[in-house]
């Protein structure tokens, strides 16, 4: 089945391979084809279109070759099989053997309105909507039938956008439906439905005045625009809005609001819950960060459940609690209350009300002050206390830390990352209209990196966009940070006692994210002493906990600002932190087997969970000739770690800088040998054959034993075992067959090598299976299979089992086939591996034999996204093409569903980690 990507820049896929349609002229007309949708074009209208109505007549043959050639470039070889037909009225499309997104999207648009379920059409929606990669045709010259053709999909666009909205609305997504409703309303600022969900989503969020300002302002525009009055939909909205205004804002005693609340979605679901269950909550986090924005948001959506009000008591300097809630409330003193705590308590005693305290606790150190807070929770039953800024003091306080906004995408919300939505929203106050493209979200997300997500710097960041231009707003605040948003760092940092603060810096050395054991190892191993002050950090929210599962321990990030703060201000101690880095990192690589066995994918999950920091270790190693030198043995060591850890990307980029670094001729002869054959290894399992074979073949096996024969046997053999492996997966197999030897001589040499007998033995048999000795490589498949079980060495076991599943699979055996292929799966994630693409891939080619298709379209689409993922080039196999264009023309149907389970299944499974659920897919 041929896909024709025609929804942005005009692709052509066939089997998943790309065709190139042409130059200007045979993609001009294969878009034309396109806009037909499958009705025939007349001859005489792709001339007028593509060379212009003054065309000579010779022009009807140019079409011809032209068609010619476009037929040619969009047909496999030699099959026959053309996507364009020819009738008498014209040129077409053959829909029966083209997948055409617009033709799929234009449908979606027709039946938006008629889907049931609300779940069901929302995801139809967003995989019809994900269709959209731009303008339509951009690739294509602009012709009236195009440009018709694209009025008419940005018609249908609209249609689908608007039913999003109104679903995500009626479904309770408050904050997407404002967000979509906005979008709407930038395209078309006149579309008084989408003024009319916005209007409605503002109330239903609590933002009533938000909301009445909303339609005052489209009430203003087509008064302007068009001279007319607010349709009845907006005023029905507008009514709506007005009946539960009058009765909420006589309870509700907040500050005003006059910008939108964007971007804390779930910790204004979680204050919100805990408002309705709880009676001592508290917001602490960094200056800047949004605490008040957040406290006054939830406690506008809480309101309802306090039937008498809500209150803002901002805590006054000289003044303590009681005063500040006295004099806020307007309290008339009685005497039959003494004290102002008292006169508080009366007046609350019978009430039902929400206090928020925002600020610090006023300062009692000369005379201490009974707890506030404590006495009114005692004494007013059905009064609930929202702390900001500090912690209240109470027992069985609820404290909340806010975070700057995420920069990067969050799970559980398809869009912008929080910062970006903040920062887009406030530049949308600062200047109006604002729709960024390609080049905006990267000054976007410069800017919200800049700034560290932290919510003021992003306001101030928005505020300058009315003087000047988003990209020289982000040149400035790449050059220099804003005096408050230094101002908040500063105090962060300086409000750390030195314990905590010499704690704070050494952690600064590490690369985010990195794990509570690494930072007892640049700590001291201090222990329980680390883990309080990691708790107290995350607390301060000057540390962000990423909270494990079973697939990854608890994590933690460095907020990169107030970091960068802290080693400016104490350089010498963070020079001595990033020592303590290094020498914690080195001896993590050096205490960590990379040999096959039972505890590998322990082993290797160890240096994985803090690869970052590892990553920039190494880093500052391969620059310097002296520590390339000095490391050079754990830069060796770590072939298997790159591979099978799905790092062959970092790896690849930090052997080519050390073995620039060797070109100094400041490095032995010995380590300039070790570099280049790691490299080469890396960019073989990458498949980047060409550069591979140069760096492989530069050091003769017997060069390589004089240059390590002061090495242990066992390090020597296994180096072999994995170069030859290495050598075979980028096909340079007699290259492969020479190590292979050479390997297994070296374990025949001595008993040292005994414990990885079982991997050298399978890299044997490999290469003995594709020089075509059957008889010798399957009986060593054995041997390595019964060793593997001996020794305990995975590696080998997947090896052995891969080599079964590829015998069972040219003898036709699908069904053994598989079975081998799920044990060789399982002793792959024993041996740590998380690069299973070329197991799942193998997955697909036998389940393609069985005429699986359905099945064999995910397995391959996993494989395919961890490939990208990883930077590696994909099919891996030399059966896959075959088989996916076998799945295609038996069933191409199935094969597309199969294709996007697996491909939204893989995604889910990169992000979490969850690698073993395609285990016998």
């Amino acid at each position: 089945m041929l896909l024709i990507h025609d929804l942005g820049e005009l692709v052509v896929e066939r089997d998943s391979r790309p065709h190139e349609p042409g130059g200007t002229k045979p993609r001009t007309i294969l878009a034309l084809l396109c806009a037909g949708a499958g009705s025939p074009v007349p001859a005489s209208t792709l001339i007028t279109e593509v060379w212009g109505p003054d065309a000579p007549e010779k022009t009807q043959r140019a079409l011809e070759s032209q068609m010619w050639r476009l037929r040619k470039a969009l047909s496999p070889d030699g099959d026959g099989r053309s996507p364009i037909a020819t009738d008498r009225a014209g040129y077409r499309l053959d829909l029966s053997t083209v997948t055409l997104d617009s033709a799929t999207f234009e449908a979606a648009a027709a039946t938006a309105n008629a889907r049931h379920g609300a779940s069901t059409a929302l995801r139809d929606l967003d995989d019809a909507l994900s269709l959209w990669r731009g303008e339509p045709f951009t690739t294509a010259a602009s012709t009236p039938t195009l440009d018709q053709a694209r009025r008419r999909l940005h018609t249908a666009r609209t249609a689908l956008l608007t039913r999003r909205a109104d679903l995500l609305f009626e479904g309770g997504h408050i904050e997407r439906a404002l967000d979509e409703a906005q979008a709407l309303i930038t395209h078309d600022p006149l579309d008084e439905h989408a003024w009319t969900v916005k209007i409605g989503a503002l109330a239903a969020s609590g933002q009533r005045a938000e909301a009445l300002t909303a339609y005052r302002d489209i009430r203003e525009l087509l008064a302007t625009e068009l001279g007319m009055d607010p349709g009845d939909e907006l005023r029905a909205a507008h009514r709506s809005v007005l009946d539960d205004h009058s009765r909420t804002v006589r309870r509700i005693h907040l500050p005003s609001q006059h910008t939108s609340f964007v971007g804390r979605d779930h910790e204004l679901a979680e204050l919100v819950r805990l408002l309705g269950s709880e009676r001592a909550i508290s917001i602490t986090g960094i200056p800047g960060v949004g605490k008040t924005r957040l406290a006054l948001e939830a406690a506008r959506r809480a309101a309802d459940s306090f039937d008498d009000g809500v209150w803002f008591i901002p805590r006054r300097t000289g003044t303590d609690d009681a005063g500040a809630i006295l004099a806020t409330m307007r309290v008339q003193p009685s005497a039959d209350a003494p004290t102002a705590l008292d006169q508080v308590c009366a007046h609350l005693s019978t009430m039902s009300a929400l206090l928020v305290l925002d600020g610090a606790p006023p300062d009692t150190a000369d005379a201490p002050a009974p707890n506030v807070v404590d006495a009114i929770l005692q004494r007013c039953a059905a009064v609930t206390v929202l702390g900001v800024g500090a912690p209240l003091g109470v027992e069985g306080e609820h404290v909340v830390t806010v975070h700057p906004l995420p920069v990067d995408a969050t799970a559980g919300y398809a869009g912008p990352p929080p910062a970006h939505r903040l920062l887009t929203d406030r530049i949308r106050v600062a200047i109006g209209t604002f729709d960024p493209d390609a080049a905006d979200r990267t000054d976007l997300d410069r800017i919200c990196r800049a700034m560290g997500g932290l919510p003021l710097g992003l306001e101030l960041a928005a505020a300058r966009t009315a003087t000047f231009s988003l990209h020289e707003v982000a040149e400035q605040f790449g050059a220099e940070m804003p005096e408050p948003v230094q101002r908040a760092f500063a105090l962060a940092y300086e409000s750390l006692g030195d314990d905590l603060a010499a704690t704070f810096l050494r952690l600064t050395a590490l690369r985010n994210p990195f794990t509570p054991t690494l930072a007892e190892s640049v700590c001291d191993n201090r222990g329980s002493q680390v883990t309080d002050a990691l708790t107290e950090l995350a607390r301060r929210s000057l540390l962000w906990p990423i909270r494990g599962d079973r697939h990854r321990p608890t994590r933690f990030t460095v907020l990169s600002t107030v970091a960068d703060h802290a080693r400016t201000a104490e350089p010498v101690a963070a020079r001595t932190a990033l020592q303590r880095r290094d020498d914690a990192i080195t001896a993590l690589l050096t205490t960590t087997s990379m040999r096959s066995s039972a505890t590998s994918a322990r082993d290797l999950a160890r240096v994985d969970n803090d690869h970052h920091t590892v990553v920039a270790f190494l880093e500052s190693v391969v620059i310097d000739p002296d520590r390339v030198e000095e490391h050079v043995d754990l830069i060796d060591r770590l072939g298997p770690y790159w591979f099978l850890r799905r790092r062959l990307a970092d790896g690849i980029r930090l052997l080519r800088r050390a073995a620039q670094t060797c070109t100094t001729g400041k490095t032995s002869p010995r380590t300039q040998a070790l570099v280049t054959l790691s490299l080469g290894a890396a960019l073989a399992f990458s498949q980047l054959t060409d550069e591979a074979h140069h760096h492989l073949t530069a050091i003769t096996p017997n060069e390589l034993d004089t240059l390590t024969a002061d090495d242990d046997p066992e390090t020597r053999t296994l180096r072999l075992a994995f170069v030859t492996l290495a050598a075979w997966t980028g096909d340079a197999h007699e290259l492969a067959s020479r190590f292979s030897r050479r390997a297994a001589s070296a374990l025949d040499a001595g008993p040292d090598t005994r414990p990885i007998a079982a991997t050298v033995t399978a890299a044997v048999a490999l290469c003995e299976l594709t020089a075509g000795d059957v008889a010798a490589g399957v009986e060593n498949a054995h041997r390595a299979l019964a060793l593997s079980t001996e020794l305990g060495d995975p590696l080998a076991m997947h090896l052995a089992c891969v080599m079964m599943g590829i015998g069972a699979l040219f003898e036709g055996d699908t069904q053994m086939g598989l079975k081998w292929n799920d044990q060789a799966f399982r002793a792959y994630l024993d041996a740590g591996g998380v690069q299973i693409c070329d197991t799942i891939e193998q997955r697909g080619n036998h389940l393609a034999a069985a005429a699986d298709i359905r099945r064999a379209g995910a397995a391959f689409a996993v494989a395919r996204t961890y490939a990208a993922d990883a930077g590696m080039a994909w099919p891996r196999g030399p059966f896959t093409h075959d088989a996916v264009r076998r799945c295609r023309e038996t069933d191409n149907d199935a094969f597309d569903a199969g294709w996007r389970d697996g491909s939204a299944a893989a995604r889910d499974a990169l992000a979490t980690g969850d690698h073993e659920r395609f285990a016998g897919m």
